[in-house]
């Protein structure tokens, strides 16, 4: 494998054209529906079997035919994978561990929308999915539509601050395997404890990875969470689920 774009790099009007040319076709061969159907399809995740979700066994194939298909570089296809971190958030939503019915959910982060749609069918009134990549924010609503619920499916990012536009009006946010550099960590942990003050109910999951911070919030929920070899270089992580009563 090779070493992903910058993550946070802004897109070219060419390349936001060649995307929305990808993401509007939905007949050819060449569409995102079609490559994720080859390429990562919808299968039951190991820790909430009765969600689907679109789960590449490795990320390569499905990112050399998104550049293809594209006609440029992009970011590695991320929303590919069921990652343990939202996998537990998922399960601990749809245990009603941690209730969110009637509430308004951002899931930031969302990947391919698994925890998104968990805070959906646990009954939030409802769910806000925001993630920096176009095509993650498309997974997400495609992945809504296969378990016919409604997410709201936006991009933004947790280093801008207009993210805070789209939490001012959530009562829970959730965040799960978001950190994956310092930048990302200090940030996550400096809104999180912001939130917090601002009375928001926050949690965070994290399945081992570097500069993560639990702000304080105690452990509630540890999983086993079965994992690619082929993405993670192991076969299972454990992930631990923080949040305040």
């Amino acid at each position: 494998s090779r070493a992903p774009a910058c993550h946070w790099m802004p897109l070219s009007a060419r390349e936001l054209s060649s995307l929305s040319s990808l993401l509007s076709s939905s007949s050819s061969s060449l569409s995102l529906s079609s490559l994720l159907a080859l390429h990562a399809p919808l299968q039951a995740t190991s820790l909430c079997p009765e969600l689907r979700a679109f789960h590449a066994k490795d990320e390569l194939p499905l990112w050399l035919a998104l550049e293809a298909a594209a006609g440029h570089q992009i970011d590695a296809p991320f929303f590919a994978v069921a990652w343990p971190g939202a996998q537990a958030v998922a399960r601990v939503l749809l245990d009603r561990t941690f209730d969110v019915d009637g509430a308004v959910v951002v899931d930031l982060g969302c990947g391919n929308g698994l925890a998104s749609v968990a805070a959906k069918i646990a009954g939030a009134a409802r769910v806000i999915g925001v993630d920096i990549d176009p095509l993650a924010v498309a997974v997400t609503s495609l992945l809504a539509a296969a378990h016919d619920v409604q997410v709201e499916a936006v991009v933004g990012s947790l280093l801008d601050d207009a993210i805070e536009d789209i939490i001012a009006g959530a009562d829970v946010v959730l965040a799960a395997d978001l950190v994956y550099n310092r930048e990302l960590g200090a940030v996550l942990a400096r809104r999180a404890r912001h939130w917090l003050t601002a009375g928001k109910r926050v949690v965070l999951a994290d399945s081992g990875r570097p500069f993560f911070d639990d702000v304080g919030l105690p452990q509630r929920a540890q999983f086993t969470v079965a994992v690619p070899r082929g993405v993670e270089g192991k076969d299972v992580r454990e992930v631990r689920v923080c949040w305040r009563m």
